[in-house]
């Protein structure tokens, strides 16, 4: 446990750098998020930057959520008919 009071800014640093590599790896965020996490995380955000691809839903070896896959309209109607003799 620290004594020296600096235990929030070290809250935000972290937050600021999940939040940018997150943005960074799904490609979504305004401009405008991106820099104030970029500022606040400083220089693990600079790491993140030359490390994540962006757009690669993979960050420093661990996948990101991904939207969940709607099946095709065909599939839908097969798995919400009633089943015979009910």
């Amino acid at each position: 446990m620290t004594t020296s009071g600096t235990e929030g800014i070290d809250a935000v640093w972290v937050f600021a750098n999940l939040s940018f590599t997150g943005m960074r790896a799904q490609a979504k965020g305004s401009m405008f998020w991106k820099v104030v996490t970029f500022i606040f995380g400083f220089p693990g955000t600079l790491l993140t930057l030359l490390v994540v691809n962006k757009g690669s839903e993979r960050a420093y070896g661990i996948d990101m959520p991904r939207k969940a896959i709607t099946p095709p309209a065909e599939d839908q109607q097969t798995l919400s008919a009633p089943e015979p003799g009910r």
